[in-house]
C-alpha cells in the first residue's frame, strides 16, 4: 500500500483522533491511519456515484431554463425596485 505524507491543521487532527475513539476504542497512529483511509475510501465511492449519476438507480435527471428577457431599461427599473422594495 502506498504511503502519503498529508500536512493537516490541528482542528481536523482533533477530529480524527476523536474518530479513531468511537470506532476503535483507541487513538493509536494506526487507529488514526484506518480513519483516513476509510474516510478516503467513502470520498472515492461518493465521487464515482456522482460521476455515474443516476444511471444506476433510475433516478428522474431534469433540467432547468429560464426564458432570457431582453434587458431593457423598463425590465431593469422594475427588477431594482423588486430586489430593494422597503
Amino acid at each position: 500500500m502506498a504511503e502519503l505524507e498529508i500536512y493537516l491543521e490541528s482542528k481536523l487532527l482533533e477530529g480524527i483522533s476523536k474518530l479513531a475513539m468511537q470506532h476503535y476504542g483507541e487513538d493509536s497512529e494506526s487507529s488514526r491511519k484506518r480513519v483516513v483511509e476509510t474516510a478516503l475510501k467513502m470520498r472515492i465511492v461518493w465521487a464515482s456515484s456522482i460521476e455515474r449519476g443516476q444511471q444506476e438507480t433510475g433516478e428522474a435527471v431534469s433540467t432547468w431554463e429560464f426564458a432570457e428577457s431582453p434587458d431593457t431599461e423598463e425590465n431593469g427599473d422594475a427588477m431594482r425596485r423588486w430586489l430593494f422594495r422597503r
